[in-house]
């Protein structure tokens, strides 16, 4: 059991990483949006930092699936 919670927490470890890249990429988003780069360049860098942000969600996602698996423990539904 011991093991499996090492993994666990290895998961949660990781899922805080993902989180702290999620809010990084917003603050860049933030300041993209607020400067004077023109449309089109600000059109592509929204696009791609928001694909990343939906890459870093789709990974928290599924370490959060990953420690269900670990310890069968189910989030609350309410």
């Amino acid at each position: 059991m011991e093991d499996i919670l090492e993994l666990a927490k290895l998961t949660q470890f990781n899922e805080k990483a993902e989180a702290q890249a999620v809010e990084d990429y917003t603050e860049f988003l933030r300041k993209i949006l607020a400067s004077g780069i023109d449309e089109e360049k600000r059109s592509v860098l929204v696009d791609t930092i928001s694909e990343l942000i939906a890459d870093e969600l789709n990974h928290q996602m599924k370490l959060g699936e990953l420690y269900v698996l670990l310890t069968e423990i189910e989030p609350n539904e309410n």
